[in-house]
């Protein structure tokens, strides 16, 4: 069977849809593809309009060997959810250039819907669900044009509302039958739970660090977590969110690294893990995490893993068992003022947290051995060290100047400005040089309260590092170096403790952040964030558990396997008295208004003999009608033309005014003699 040509009207629709569907992928693929979708959609408007050809099979040839050298040069010869979608993408922009039928016009269509999908490997938001809505009217829309087969000048307006209309009315009937399948359809893990995605980097904690490493986070508004608490709930100033402990160091180039030695890295599992007493003072909370592609989860202090899949570390932290490469929820206890390893360190602990090199900084050497001989107790000590960053003109910067070769000496000595890495690192190394077991914290302080759902966003932003020290009869206790010299980063955060400087997201693009002063524009930030935190917790984490969950409170036990039962038996029964009715139904054609007036006409004009006979055309009856009433020649004429446009034409005409015209000119007729 011969396909049907690309409906003209169509191509309006079809270009529409695919800047929809183009536009959010565009973030995630490189910058080239925005050069491939200009030049698709230059050239195939220009061919719409009649200057440009069609390529030939030379220009196709060539366009084609670029698009994909293009994606496996991007690539780099490794396969990943970016290439993939990268290639899909282009050869459904270079399909367009080659549109010619209304199959070729379906195969772009799939494509885009399928790329709608894809999007949301990359973003789940309730911005993104919002515009994939869109994004799908505009495609029910453009797939409705292709059936629109007769286009001119004059009905193109009505054409394109039409499509739309009818995109609006298919969304609406299929939105019950989305939210049944939504609640009662069994869950699977999402395809976004699969490590599909390249080895770019998301913005997040590195397992290592060298000073200012962390300050090139400051930069970020990316969403880190949000957390809930049950009841009560710390104050701000103790929102330090632990994630990793750096105890080895290294020096590469002169310039200190710190990353986890793994000597402390023995998992216990839930349940055979630590579990404290209901003790006072301990907090429970649920975090919801983005994706890391690591193993680490966030915690306060004191904290114990109380729910499967999760275990703890012997260095104060809680790890998953896989690797998140997709958003997860867990729930959480702390008890930050619990002590830990109060009884005394194993030689192997004390000595991974006593280790330096022994060739560099010697002048941060000198100053640790000064305050060691002026004080008498470690704790003594401690605080003498902190007291160095008071008294001396410190100063907490995002844009550190680069440090010399022995940047500890070179930071304590001449720079004295920095970020919360270069305090924590060079506050460790005074530690450890005056015998005292220290180590280094990566995670995130503070976090902005949402007054209206009392929920905790925290963001790349608020990436922190500071110190753990070990104490005879204490143990391990946490110090903040750079609260010392910069108290406001630690009570009221990062972006109220800079919001009268240009350094915080200063690299950045457009943030609401930083419309955080204007009052409306800082409400709906903080509404949308309210959105999506209900976004996240009742529809991407309605897993098969809460779903169990949920149905089992509001229907009771075994309703989800009964009701699969039951929407079984009524589909089958739907379908059979669906077949009942066409076998034994005779299908009554439904006339419209300009039907029955003709039936009328005829009725009228048999008296005369003058009917239209079964097998005469609208002309040669005009012709008929003319020649017996030439009084009323013109007026016959006009309503047959009128007709001819309306059956072959499929000109849109008000059918109740042309049905009103027929039934006077039939009237007129019957009393001629």
């Amino acid at each position: 069977m011969k396909s049907l040509n690309f409906p003209r009207n169509a191509l309006i629709w079809l270009l529409v849809a695919i800047t929809c569907v183009y536009l959010p992928l565009q973030f995630q693929l490189p910058i080239w593809t925005l050069g491939v979708f200009l030049f698709v959609l230059i050239w195939r408007w220009m061919m719409h309009l009649g200057r440009w050809p069609y390529p030939n099979k030379t220009a196709k040839v060539v366009v084609v060997t670029l698009g994909i050298g293009a994606v496996l040069i991007s690539a780099q010869g490794k396969f990943h959810l970016e290439s993939a979608t990268a290639f899909i993408l282009v050869a459904g922009l270079l399909k367009v250039l080659e549109i010619k039928t209304q199959r070729d016009g379906y195969i772009v269509l799939f494509l885009s819907f399928f790329l709608i999908a894809v999007n949301f490997i990359f973003e789940q938001g309730i911005l993104t669900a919002l515009y994939a809505i869109v994004s799908i009217w505009v495609l029910i829309s453009a797939l409705i044009a292709l059936h629109q087969t007769s286009f001119s000048e004059q009905n193109s307006r009505y054409l394109i509302k039409d499509a739309s209309k009818t995109a609006v009315q298919v969304l609406l009937l299929s939105l019950p039958i989305m939210l049944v399948m939504f609640i009662l359809f069994p869950r699977f893990g999402p395809l976004w739970s699969l490590n599909l995605q390249s080895d770019k980097a998301k913005t997040g904690l590195s397992e290592q660090m060298s000073p200012g490493d962390i300050a090139e986070l400051s930069n970020s508004d990316e969403l880190v977590f949000r957390v809930e608490f049950s009841g009560n709930q710390p104050s701000n100033d103790n929102w330090y969110w632990r994630a990793l402990i750096l105890d080895q160091y290294q020096l590469k180039g002169g310039r200190a690294l710190w990353n986890n030695s793994g000597k402390l890295d023995q998992v216990s599992w839930y349940p055979k893990s630590w579990q404290p007493d209901q003790l006072k003072g301990a907090f429970d909370y649920k975090i919801i995490q983005e994706p890391t592609r690591l193993n680490w989860l966030l915690s306060l202090r004191g904290v114990s893993a109380i729910e499967s899949g999760i275990g703890m570390t012997e260095d104060d932290r809680i790890v998953s068992k896989r690797k998140l490469h997709q958003r997860k929820e867990y729930q959480v206890r702390s008890w930050p003022d619990m002590t830990i390893a109060k009884q005394g360190l194993r030689g192997f602990v004390r000595q991974q947290n006593l280790q330096l090199d022994q060739e560099s900084n010697n002048k941060s050497r000198a100053l640790a051995e000064k305050i060691r001989l002026e004080n008498k107790t470690d704790t003594e000590r401690v605080e003498a060290a902190l007291q160095y960053y008071r008294l001396q003109k410190f100063s907490y910067t995002l844009k550190p100047e680069r440090m010399s070769r022995d940047d500890i000496d070179d930071f304590l000595f001449n720079k004295r400005a920095g970020f919360c890495s270069h305090y924590s690192s060079s506050f460790v190394f005074l530690m450890r040089s005056m015998g005292i077991p220290a180590r280094v914290v990566a995670g995130y302080q503070g976090g902005e309260l949402n007054e209206d759902s009392g929920h905790i966003t925290v963001r790349q932003y608020d990436a922190h590092a500071w110190v753990e020290v070990w104490l005879e009869g204490i143990g391990w206790k946490s110090y903040d170096p750079t609260a010392q010299v910069a108290p406001d980063r630690i009570s009221q955060g990062l972006r109220n403790a800079l919001k009268n400087q240009d350094e915080f997201l200063s690299d950045t693009g457009f943030s609401l952040l930083k419309l955080s002063g204007f009052g409306v524009f800082n409400e709906l930030r903080l509404k949308l964030d309210e959105f999506n935190y209900y976004w996240h917790q009742s529809v991407l984490n309605f897993n098969k558990n809460r779903q169990a969950s949920k149905l089992k409170e509001w229907f009771g036990k075994n309703f989800l396997k009964n009701s699969l039962y039951w929407l079984a038996g009524l589909f089958c029964g739907f379908f059979f008295l669906l077949t009942l009715m066409v076998l034994w139904q005779k299908p009554k054609a439904k006339k419209d208004a300009i039907d029955r007036a003709l039936d009328k006409f005829n009725r009228k004009l048999m008296k005369q003999a003058m009917q239209r006979e079964d097998n005469e055309g609208l002309a040669d009856y005009s012709c008929r009608l003319q020649e017996s009433y030439p009084q009323h020649a013109k007026s016959i004429d006009r309503l047959m033309q009128q007709l001819q446009g309306y059956y072959y034409s499929q000109q849109v005409i008000n059918g109740k005014d042309l049905a009103k015209q027929i039934l006077q000119l039939a009237n007129k007729l019957a009393k001629v003699d």
